[in-house]
């Protein structure tokens, strides 16, 4: 704006800062203070004359967004000196009608036996001097009267000689220019000006200035009365005739207005004249846009001194003749967006979109076929009608199998169809379809709305998983929801990052915008095709949940248990329990197909009891092929699929190493392990039965939760013993250490069997298995190892005559640090045994075949570490933790 400001002319810049209270004369002429460079020999006003400037500019800028909210008087933007490009121009034809007069110049050519040129001026007696022919009287003759006549001349006076006559620098004139006009007072123009060129030059009319109301008057009489209007509106220019010397341009003020607001094409304040009508106004806005609503047209009169509404259907040839007053503001509104004769066909169709309506129009008409019409996906056996009887409000729900209709176009299967009906497609089961296109809408929105400067990685994820339980989680519309989210970088600083709260904001306000407008927008429609059952049912659900009353009879059912997607489904028009098994998807392999259960809630008018629950049992198969069990459905019925007792997808067992025949054996519910190990062929001849490993998900789910246990309670200890104890024989550092590798086991769920009483099939050993169990036969294993606080861990050969003490030899005896008074075994079959070492230690203490010696370190051991420097020690890691949290 100061560029522009600078760029006006003195005069303009000097009204400006008049009309803002500041004093001309602080308007700097030279360029110092574009450039920002102020000379040393200012005076203390010119060094102020930055801050001025600005305080002006701001002015200024505050003016034209007050300005900016105004309606805008139609045809004062002509003038505009920001856009125009008027400019006077002297060199152009002259018409043959121009009159000529005192001081215009005529160029003379003569050519024939003679040639000359000539520039002759009309002087004061409206002569011209041509040599050789004489004076010539041209003033007061037109242009072309005037060639003729010097043409004839030349060609009588100098014998073969002719002449060509053309108009030299016209003359100046002078003319007033007065009344409203912006700059009003008397200018000199060239003798071609016209009115609309004099109004240029005067700056065009004033904010009180009429445009429809201007006259040129000539001698004390009117020349011309001329209607900008004429021009602007219609191009019709007869009236913007030639001005003459002395002429006076006369802009009256403007008498009447009216305003025209809403669905036109040039909504505006326009100038009016006693006869003009409301059909009038409404072609100077340029008609009524294509989404108007003529017929409930509003016009707003002022009257009495008191404001009045008056309802028009503006289509009426009566009502476009009504005068038009001073004051007048015509409203129209634009026309409902909803449209009568649509239908919406939304989710699993090949082209989701909207329809037309006819009358006797069906499924079949929209869906002529499951190969071009549906998507590979599309649930045949489900489908849903939603009708409305207003807008906005579901009045009917019914149901159809898309494989029916299209079997039998035109039977009952096949239904006919009403204005405004919404017909949703599913995808088997709940299955989705080019789930990616979904992810990139949300990405795009989302990146509109956020700053460039964003960590945004966290749009890289599948932003539509668990889409519909976030939407159905939050209870606040989506324009609070991201109250505290920035937008476009003007809610955060620059740089911030977005937290994961915003981000969920930002990701939930978008999903419920999609299903809030999914039956309303063409391009969101379109996303349907990636909406799984659930998720296209959200917005219908939605509406019934709001419409929900005492005497509604639409309701909501739902079904659990065994069923390929359960939830809530809207109950539609004699919806029985096979339908409703059809809208879940269908069974699933689980079902028990012999029993289910319907609870239906029963109001009861007592005070005791407001409802009762009925519990009924359904057979399923009969149910679905049409029998006594297939009974229509009420509000709020509830439908339990019960699953196969002890059915499970997957039961399954591994049995590994030395078996006749290893794998993978599928198991039935009650079968032992050793009927398993039986169904493999039993052991090999060098298996090593005592040393079997068999594992269990159950017991490692179990280990897993007692080793977190033991890491929480080794840390507690660490910590107290740091504090309490005079000497320790580990740093906590090193304690911790240790922890740390301790949480990175992963437990393998072993349980500790007997084989070869498993394989007896005794009772008191044999189990049953589970899903998931694991058995490993290895083979025959001869060693036996020695680990722990020992010279040298190693695997020595298995002798029946060497002691444990002779083991322990064989590894270089025991370290320092080594515990040996609790020196444990670890079995080959998991079992762990102390050894005796009294003097009655009996015969099972003896080492065999696998057996695995671990010495253990002495948790007691006190080295030369006084407690002070353990607890300096401590207190260094944690300030030095500390100041490493504290920088980032």
């Amino acid at each position: 704006m100061l560029e522009q400001f600078k760029m006006l002319p003195r005069a303009e810049q000097e009204r400006l800062a008049r009309q803002y209270g500041i004093d001309p004369a602080m308007l700097q002429q030279n360029g110092s203070s574009s450039t920002g460079l102020v000379d040393k020999n200012s005076t203390p006003q010119q060094l102020n004359q930055p801050r001025r400037e600005a305080e002006l500019l701001a002015e200024m800028e505050m003016d034209g967004k007050k300005k900016s909210t105004e309606p805008k008087r139609f045809g004062l933007s002509l003038f505009d000196a920001n856009i125009s490009t008027f400019a006077p121009v002297s060199v152009m034809p002259v018409p043959d009608n121009y009159i000529l007069s005192v001081d215009d110049e005529l160029q003379i050519q003569l050519y024939g036996k003679q040639s000359s040129e000539l520039m002759l001026s009309i002087n004061r007696d409206g002569r011209i001097v041509i040599p050789d022919v004489g004076p010539v009287t041209v003033g007061g003759l037109s242009f072309n009267q005037a060639r003729e006549l010097i043409t004839e001349r030349v060609r009588q006076s100098i014998i073969g000689v002719e002449a060509a006559v053309s108009m030299g620098p016209l003359r100046t004139i002078n003319i007033f220019v007065v009344g409203e006009a912006k700059y009003p007072g008397a200018y000199a123009v060239s003798a071609l000006t016209t009115v609309t060129q004099a109004l240029f030059v005067a700056g065009g009319v004033s904010d009180i200035g009429s445009l429809r109301e201007i006259t040129v008057k000539r001698a004390g009489k009117t020349a011309s009365e001329f209607d900008l209007y004429d021009l602007l509106l219609r191009g019709d220019s007869r009236s913007d005739i030639h001005l003459q010397n002395g002429d006076v341009v006369f802009v009256a003020p403007v008498k009447a207005m009216a305003e025209v607001k809403g669905e036109v094409k040039r909504p505006a304040l326009y100038e009016l004249k006693p006869t003009d009508t409301l059909s009038s106004l409404l072609g100077m806005a340029g008609g009524a846009a294509a989404g108007a609503s003529s017929r409930t047209a509003v016009l707003e009169r002022f009257s009495n001194n008191a404001r009045s509404l008056q309802n028009l259907d503006l289509t009426n040839s009566t009502v476009q003749q009504q005068a038009v007053q001073n004051g007048d503001v015509l409203r129209i509104a634009a026309a409902s967006t909803q449209i009568q004769n649509q239908i919406i066909v939304a989710g699993a169709a090949t082209r989701p979109g909207f329809y037309a309506w006819h009358d006797g129009i069906r499924i079949t008409d929209l869906i002529r076929h499951h190969w071009s019409d549906l998507l590979p996906t599309a649930e045949l056996n489900y489908a849903l009608i939603v009708r409305e009887a207003t807008p906005g409000t579901i009045s009917e729900l019914l149901h159809f199998s898309p494989a029916k209709a299209l079997a039998a176009p035109g039977s009952a299967h096949d239904l006919q169809l009403a204005p405004r009906d919404k017909v949703l497609l599913f995808h088997y089961a709940d299955q989705m379809y080019s789930r990616n296109k979904l992810n990139q809408y949300l990405r795009d929105t989302i990146l509109a709305k956020i700053d460039d400067n964003q960590d945004q990685r966290w749009l890289m994820q599948d932003l539509s998983n668990a889409a519909l339980e976030k939407v159905q989680a939050a209870d606040l519309p989506p324009q609070l929801i991201v109250a505290d989210a920035p937008a476009n970088g003007a809610a955060t600083t620059e740089g911030a990052v977005l937290s994961k709260t915003q981000q969920d904001d930002l990701l939930l306000a978008e999903l419920k915008n999609l299903f809030n407008d999914i039956f309303s927008d063409n391009d969101k429609l379109q996303l349907s095709q990636h909406l799984s059952r659930t998720e296209l049912l959200y917005p219908v659900l939605k509406q019934l949940k709001m419409q929900a009353r005492v005497d509604n009879n639409l309701a909501l059912i739902s079904v659990t248990g065994a069923v390929r997607v359960p939830g809530e489904y809207p109950l539609t028009r004699n919806a029985k329990v096979a339908d409703l098994i059809n809208a879940a998807g269908g069974l699933n392999d689980a079902t028990y197909i012999s029993r289910a259960e319907l609870s239906r809630t029963v109001r009861q008018n007592t005070q005791q009891n407001g409802i009762s629950v009925q519990h009924i049992n359904i057979n399923l198969q009969q149910a679905l092929l049409g029998g006594n069990d297939n009974i229509a459905l009420h509000n709020r019925d509830r439908l339990n699929v019960f699953s196969t007792p002890g059915w499970q997808d997957k039961r399954e067992v591994l049995i590994e190493g030395e078996v006749r025949f290893p794998g993978t054996y599928i198991i039935q519910q009650g079968e032992t392990l050793s009927q398993v190990i039986a169904r493999a062929g039993g052991v090999t001849n060098s298996a090593f039965v005592f040393g079997s490993v068999f594992t269990r998900e159950q017991v490692k789910e179990k280990e897993i939760m007692q080793y977190a246990k033991l890491v929480e309670q080794l840390k507690s200890d660490v910590a107290t013993r740091a504090l309490s104890a005079e000497r320790a024989n580990i740093t906590p550092a090193d304690a911790m250490k240790m922890i740390e590798e301790l949480e990175k086991l992963q437990p393998m769920g072993r349980l500790v069997i007997n084989l070869e009483q498993v394989m007896a099939a005794n009772p008191a050993y044999d189990m049953t298995v589970e899903n998931g169990d694991r058995l490993f036969v290895p083979r025959l294993n001869r060693a036996v190892t020695v680990l722990g606080e020992v010279q040298h861990a190693g695997t020595h050969r298995f002798d029946a005559r060497l002691s444990l003490d002779e083991y322990l030899n064989l590894a270089g005896g025991l370290r320092k640090r080594a515990d040996g008074d609790r020196t444990y075994v670890i079995r080959a079959d998991g079992s762990v045994m102390v050894p005796n070492t009294g003097w009655f230690a009996v015969s099972s203490d003896q080492l065999k075949p696998g057996d695995t010696v671990i010495v253990p370190l002495d948790t007691e051991y006190k080295d030369s570490l006084s407690l002070w420097s353990q607890v300096t020690q401590i207190f260094y890691q944690s300030a030095i933790t500390i100041a490493a949290l504290n920088s980032f």
